[in-house]
C-alpha cells in the first residue's frame, strides 16, 4: 500500500495520542496519593478524638443506675434511649418523633398464647427486642396477627415512649374499674434507681383516653398518675404516647403489647413485646448516651465525615456528623469548564462523576460489628474500606481504640466518603485533559502543516525535473535551485547541477552525429571512387568476390550516414518549424494516393469517418506527411503477402484518431514497451542487405510529441497483427 508523506507524518504523530492515557495514569496516582492522605487524615481525627477520651472514663458511664453498661444479664435485650431535641406532645400523632434522632424498633411476628403471664414474646429483627423463651407451655389458639413497633427518648426530666400497635380489633377497657387484663393494653415494667421492680398497665378506654394502673406484687391494680399516656387509633390498630418521669427508669426497662380477643370472651390471646413485663430478671438493659461525649464527637469531628464512639461492649454511645454535607452553589463554568464538559463523554466512562446521591445506613445504630471493630476494641488501631449500602460511594473508615488506666474502655470509629478526593481528582484531570487535547491538536496540526509544506516542495521538486527532461531523455528545461539550507534544498540543487551536465553530454553527442556524418563522407567518396577505380582494372575472378564485398560495406555505412543526417535534420526542422492550422484529412489522403502510385501492386485501403466539421490540427503538415511515410513504410515492410494496409481516421472527442494497421507477427512485450526508442527494430534479416536502423519510429514519435500527439502499438484483438494509433488533439477556433 502507497502513502504519502503526510500520511505517514499523520501516522508518526498517533504517538501523541498516548498522552491522554499518560494523563490518565496520573490522575490515578494522584487518586491514589489522595485517597492515602486522607486515609491518614481520618486516622489522625480518630487518634485525636481518642487521645481527648484517653482516662475519661466518666464519659464512658451511661445514666440507668447500676448494671446499665456492664454486669449481669449481658444476653438480656438493650433499651436505647436517645436525647431528643424537644419536649414531646402526649397527643397520639407521632408528628413530634419524625425528626428526632433514634430509630423506631419493631417486633414483627405476634406471639400466642391463653394467658398473658405464659406469653412468648415475637422474634424481631433486632437482636435486641427478643425476648427470652417462655418459661412454661399453654394451649395455643390460632395465632392472632400482632405487632409492637416502638421508639424511645429522653427530655429534661422525662423519659418518652411512641408504641405503635398492629392490631386487627381494638378492645378498650370495661367501665368496671380493677380488670386491666380484660382490654388490650400497653404494659410498662421497670427496674428504678433504687432497684425497686415496678409494673404498670396502660388500658385505651373508649371515649379515647387512657387508662393507667399499677400491678401489685400479689396482682391487684390501682390506678396510678405517675405515667402520662395518650391514645389515637390507627388504621392498622392503635398508637400510644407515654411520659415516665425519669425518676423511675433505672438499669432496666421492659415494654410488652397484649391482645384481647374479642370484647365477650375478654381473653388474652396474644402477647408482643422487648420482654417478659412480669419478672425483673427478665427485663431488657436500659443504654442512655452520655450527653458530654455527644458534644465532644460534634466538637471534635470534620466537616462531611461522621465519627462513631462505642464502649467496650460495642454499643454507640455518641454519634456526630454526616456523610452528606450540602456543598456551596459553584460559580458558572468558565469557557475551559465548558470545553472540558464537552469532552466529558471521552472519558467519563473512565473516571466516574462522584455523586452525593447515596443511601448509607451506616452501621447498626446500638451496636457496631465488624472484625475491624473488635480489632479496636482490643487495642489495636484499624482502617478499611467499604462501598454504601447502595453502592454508589465509597466509605473509608478507621478505629483507634479508648484506653482508661490500662484497658480498652471503648472505642472512636471516623468515616468518610471518597467523593471529595474523586472531585478532586476528576478538576484536575479535567486541567491535564485540556492541556493534553491542545497539545495533540497543535501537534497534529503541526506536523500536518510541516508534512504538507515538505510534500509540497518534494511535488515542485518532481514535477520542475519531469518538465525539464522530455520523454526522450533530452534536458529540455533547468531546475530553479532552492536556497534553502536543508535535504530538499541540496537534493534541487543537485538535481539541478546534474540536468546541467546531462544537457551538456546531450549537446554534444547530438553535435557529434551530425559532424560524423559529415566527417565520414569524406572518406566514403575516396573509398567509393577507389572501388570504382579497382572494378576498371583487371582484377583475378578471387579477388572480385572481396571487391563485392568492400562494395556492399560501403553501400550500408552510405546508408548509416544518410539515416544519421535524416534525423539531425528532423531535429533541426522540429525546432525551426512555424505551426500552422491545416486539415488532416487533407494530408492523410494526399499521402494514401501517393502511397498507391509508388506501390501499385500492394493495396493500401483508406477510410475517413464522417464527422461533423474539418479534422483541424494545429502544427506542420509536411511533418505530418513524414509521420505518415514512416507508418505506412512499416506497415508494408511487415505486412504479409497479398494483404491489405489499413488507414483510418476518425474523430475523438476534441482529438482526431489516425491509425495504421497491417497484417502480420505480432509485437511480443519486450520490443513493444521499447519500439519508439531509438536504434530499436525487430525487422528479422531478409536477405536484401537493407539497413534498419530503428530510427523510423522514433521519428514519428518525435513529430506526434511536436503535435502534442500520442502514438502507441498494440497488436490487434486477433493478434493477426499490428496497429500503429497516433492521436492528435485538434485546433480550438
Amino acid at each position: 500500500m502507497r502513502l504519502g508523506l503526510r500520511t505517514r507524518l499523520l501516522i508518526v504523530s498517533s504517538v501523541l495520542l498516548a498522552l491522554p492515557w499518560l494523563g490518565l495514569r496520573a490522575a490515578r496516582e494522584i487518586e491514589t496519593f489522595l485517597v492515602e492522605t486522607q486515609e491518614q487524615g481520618l486516622a489522625s481525627t480518630a487518634r485525636a478524638v481518642a487521645t481527648a477520651l484517653n482516662e475519661r472514663p466518666a464519659v464512658f458511664v451511661t445514666e440507668g443506675g447500676p448494671g446499665a453498661t456492664s454486669g449481669g444479664g449481658a444476653d438480656r435485650p438493650t433499651l436505647r434511649i436517645e436525647t431528643l431535641s424537644r419536649p414531646i406532645v402526649l397527643d397520639g400523632d407521632d408528628a413530634d418523633w419524625r425528626d428526632q434522632r433514634g430509630e423506631t424498633r419493631e417486633v414483627e411476628a405476634s406471639a400466642t398464647a391463653a394467658v398473658a403471664p405464659s406469653a412468648t414474646p415475637s422474634a424481631s429483627p433486632d437482636p435486641a427486642a427478643n425476648a427470652s423463651p417462655s418459661p412454661a407451655p399453654s394451649p395455643t389458639p390460632a395465632p392472632v396477627p400482632l405487632q409492637l413497633r416502638y421508639r424511645l427518648g429522653r427530655y429534661e426530666r422525662g423519659i418518652y415512649a411512641l408504641v405503635e400497635v398492629r392490631d386487627e380489633t381494638v378492645v378498650a377497657a370495661e367501665a368496671t374499674p380493677g380488670r386491666p387484663e380484660s382490654s388490650d393494653r400497653i404494659e410498662v415494667a421497670m427496674v428504678t434507681a433504687d432497684d425497686e421492680f415496678l409494673r404498670f398497665v396502660i388500658q385505651p378506654a373508649a371515649d379515647g383516653t387512657t387508662v393507667v394502673s399499677h400491678l401489685g406484687v400479689d396482682g391487684t391494680s390501682a390506678p396510678d398518675t405517675r405515667l402520662e399516656a395518650s391514645f389515637a387509633p390507627t388504621a392498622t390498630g392503635y398508637r400510644m404516647e407515654i411520659r415516665i418521669p425519669r425518676t423511675l427508669v433505672g438499669a432496666r426497662l421492659g415494654l410488652a403489647a397484649l391482645d384481647v380477643g374479642d370484647a365477650e370472651t375478654r381473653v388474652t390471646v396474644a402477647r408482643a413485646g422487648t420482654s417478659f413485663t412480669d419478672l425483673r430478671d427478665e427485663l431488657g438493659r436500659v443504654f442512655v448516651p452520655s450527653p458530654e461525649l455527644s458534644a465532644l464527637a460534634e466538637g471534635l469531628g470534620r466537616a462531611r465525615s461522621r465519627l462513631w464512639v462505642l464502649d467496650d461492649q460495642g454499643r454507640v454511645l455518641a454519634q456526630a456528623g454526616t456523610l452528606q454535607g450540602s456543598r456551596a452553589p459553584l460559580p458558572p463554568p468558565t469557557w475551559r469548564q465548558q470545553l472540558v464538559m464537552t469532552l466529558r463523554p471521552v472519558y467519563g466512562s473512565i473516571l466516574v462523576e462522584p455523586t452525593e446521591d447515596f443511601t448509607d445506613q451506616g452501621p447498626d445504630a446500638t451496636r457496631l460489628q465488624g472484625g475491624e471493630i473488635s480489632q479496636a476494641l482490643q487495642g489495636k488501631s484499624a482502617h478499611w474500606r467499604r462501598r454504601t449500602t447502595d453502592g454508589r460511594a465509597v466509605v473509608l473508615s478507621a478505629a483507634e481504640p479508648v484506653w482508661s488506666e490500662g484497658r480498652v474502655v471503648g472505642a472512636v470509629l471516623a468515616e468518610e466518603t471518597t467523593n471529595e478526593t474523586l472531585a478532586a481528582r476528576n478538576r484536575a484531570f479535567e486541567r491535564l485533559f485540556f492541556s493534553i487535547a491542545l497539545v495533540v491538536l497543535f501537534g497534529a496540526a503541526l506536523l500536518l502543516l510541516f508534512a504538507s509544506h515538505l510534500s509540497s516542495r518534494i511535488r515542485r521538486l518532481r514535477d520542475s525535473v519531469e518538465r525539464a527532461i522530455d520523454r526522450q531523455g533530452r534536458v529540455r528545461g533547468e531546475i530553479e535551485a532552492s536556497a534553502a539550507q536543508d535535504e530538499i534544498g541540496d537534493l534541487s540543487r543537485s538535481f539541478g547541477s546534474m540536468l546541467e551536465r546531462q544537457r551538456q553530454y546531450t549537446a554534444y553527442l547530438e553535435a557529434l552525429r551530425g559532424r560524423l556524418s559529415h566527417e565520414i563522407r569524406t572518406p566514403v567518396a575516396i573509398v567509393r571512387s577507389s572501388l570504382d577505380n579497382l572494378r576498371l582494372q583487371k582484377i583475378p575472378d578471387s579477388g572480385a568476390v572481396y571487391l563485392d564485398r568492400a562494395d556492399e560495406g560501403l553501400s550500408r555505412l552510405i546508408t548509416i550516414v544518410q539515416r544519421m543526417t535524416e534525423a539531425s535534420r528532423l531535429e533541426q526542422t522540429l525546432a525551426t518549424s512555424e505551426r500552422e492550422q491545416f486539415d488532416i484529412a487533407r494530408v492523410v489522403s494526399g499521402c494514401v494516393f501517393g502511397y498507391r502510385l509508388a506501390h501499385p501492386t500492394r493495396t493500401i485501403a483508406l477510410t475517413i469517418e464522417d464527422g461533423s466539421g474539418a479534422l483541424t490540427a494545429n502544427g506542420a503538415p509536411d511533418l505530418v506527411a513524414q509521420l505518415m511515410d514512416k507508418l505506412v513504410e512499416n506497415a508494408l515492410d511487415f505486412a504479409k503477402d497479398g494483404t491489405p494496409v489499413e488507414v483510418r481516421l476518425a474523430r475523438g472527442i476534441g482529438t482526431a484518431i489516425l491509425s495504421v494497421a497491417n497484417e502480420g507477427p505480432p509485437l511480443t512485450d519486450d520490443v513493444a514497451s521499447r519500439l519508439f526508442e531509438s536504434m530499436v527494430s525487430s525487422r528479422p534479416a531478409d536477405g536484401t542487405g537493407r539497413v534498419h536502423l530503428g530510427l523510423g519510429l522514433t521519428i514519428v514519435r518525435a513529430i506526434a510529441d511536436f503535435h502534442d500527439a500520442t502514438v502507441a502499438a498494440t497488436n490487434r484483438r486477433d493478434a493477426t497483427g499490428v496497429t500503429f494509433t497516433v492521436v492528435f488533439p485538434l485546433a480550438t477556433r
